[in-house]
């Protein structure tokens, strides 16, 4: 009876044993199962290739705008030592005005514009975040590009049509130079970098114009819509002064982008005219068409200094901008621009004479012997400051403000001047083949203006500006 006992006692320990030896053996498998399935899965979700579109950073430059920046986003975090210039070739892609055609000789089109290719030089790389500010590890990598007067401009200028529109299209195609390496953030090494040519210039940075409205829109009672950009200084409980920006015939159209970047409209938005001038506000009004219009059938070129159609609702605009804005102050209201926008400021100064406080024309396309002496004696203590350069050929000084100054001396008149030999860069960025500074069209006389280094007799013109006063002696 022992024995059978003893049996089977033995023989319930050898099935639990085996019981229990079967269950860990199934869990064991198990983990193991899962553990392989999930290093399969890791192996299926390792990145091999690098995609990623991009977003352009625009600003405004002497010549006009420039891509600065492409900043790419990545589908996966790379390694931030991984990064540096010398990965990457860009080529930019754009609309362009077919200069070719113009040849002689060419059969093409000139009135059909074609694309254009443009290596650009990547001056810096880097892993950033999502506004290009340099960071460590990144899904974002940021490439700072080489331009100049000639190239990463955005801008199409058609020379028949005479205005800038915004390139369509506007490309850049970014490609890793061949055995060039990037690590992802887990150290895997790639070497295939696909990334979105397409750059959408509406959703561009452009920082410059982060403080900047640029929505604004009037229509006047003689049927214009006008859009515009405008500027609002700090609020400090003070009354300021309100500078006016009439742009060129390049810069016309429903898009105020062109009209603050196509010159470098953006300086007066900067911190150093808001503190030479205690900080203003800016409007810059945008033509629809030119603003030497002189009748609805769209004649402008011919303009012999007659008013331009748009002058009464301009006035409008400015009245409204005024009253809407209870710290302009109305004493302080300076009125300027160039070559068409020059035009439109004397346009402007010549009918409402009374209303300014200065004006600032800059290579300004008013027809002298349109303006009648009686029309001078009414100005003749409105304080202009003229600015041109010697070789403008396109609005001939000669012809223009020149006669038109000598006039207004000769009646003793509040006016200065700024006269340049020619335009050319002073940065010493850009040169000439012969190492000589860059010279610009001799009609780009606002450049002077918008860095600030127009003088006359020591007077700095900013601080000129900034301390005019309508009627201060009276």
């Amino acid at each position: 009876m022992k024995k059978r006992v003893m049996a089977t006692l033995l023989a319930l320990t050898v099935v639990m044993e085996a019981v229990g030896c079967g269950s860990t053996s199934t869990e064991s498998t198990e983990e193991v199962t899962v553990m392989a399935s999930s290093e399969n899965q890791t192996i299926a979700d390792a990145v091999t290739e690098l995609t990623g579109n991009q977003m352009v950073v625009v600003e405004g430059q002497d010549w006009g705008p420039a891509v600065t920046k492409t900043i790419i986003k990545l589908n996966t975090s790379v390694s931030a030592d991984s990064i540096n210039s010398d990965l990457f070739s860009v080529v930019e892609t754009k609309e362009s005005f077919n200069w070719a055609a113009l040849a002689e000789g060419s059969t093409e089109d000139p009135s059909k514009h074609v694309t254009a290719d443009t290596e650009l030089t990547v001056v810096a790389a880097y892993t950033s975040d999502d506004l290009g500010n340099k960071s460590g590890d990144s899904e974002y990598i940021t490439l700072e590009l080489g331009y100049d007067p000639n190239t990463g401009n955005p801008f199409c200028y058609d020379i028949f049509v005479g205005n800038n529109t915004i390139c369509s299209p506007y490309e850049l195609a970014v490609s890793l130079k061949d055995s060039s390496v990037i690590k992802t953030s887990d150290g895997s090494e790639i070497t295939s970098f696909t990334i979105s040519n397409t750059v959408d210039l509406d959703s561009a940075i452009y920082p410059q114009l982060e403080k900047v409205d640029m929505n604004g829109q009037f229509t006047g009672s003689q049927g214009h819509t006008i859009k515009y950009a405008s500027f609002t200084p700090e609020s400090d409980g003070a009354k300021h002064p309100l500078v006016i920006w009439l742009h060129g015939a390049g810069e016309g159209g429903s898009d105020p982008r062109l009209n603050t970047l196509g010159n470098e409209v953006t300086s007066l938005f900067g911190d150093e005219f808001q503190k030479v001038m205690g900080g203003a506000y800016i409007l810059a009004p945008q033509c629809p068409t030119f603003w030497m219009q002189y009748d609805e059938e769209g004649n402008w070129a011919d303009n012999k200094g007659v008013d331009s159609v748009y002058l009464g609702d301009l006035k409008e605009l400015i009245d409204a901008y005024v009253a809407e804005h209870e710290d302009v102050d109305a004493s302080r209201i300076i009125i300027g621009g160039c070559s068409n926008g020059g035009y439109m400021t004397m346009d402007m100064v010549l009918n409402y004479p009374d209303y300014f406080a200065a004006a600032y024309p800059i290579c300004e396309a008013y027809m002298d012997a349109g303006i009648t002496d009686d029309q001078l004696e009414a100005i003749k203590d409105l304080p202009i400051w003229f600015v041109y350069a010697e070789n403008d050929p396109t609005v001939d000084p000669k012809t223009f403000e020149a006669p038109t100054i000598e006039r207004l001396r000769a009646i003793n008149a509040d006016v200065h001047t700024s006269v340049f030999a020619d335009v050319h860069d002073t940065t010493g960025t850009y040169t000439a083949e012969d190492g000589s500074a860059y010279q610009y069209m001799g009609h780009w006389s606002w450049i002077y203006f918008f860095n600030n280094q127009c003088e006359e007799n020591g007077v700095n013109m900013w601080e000129w500006m900034a301390s005019q006063l309508l009627h201060k002696d009276q």
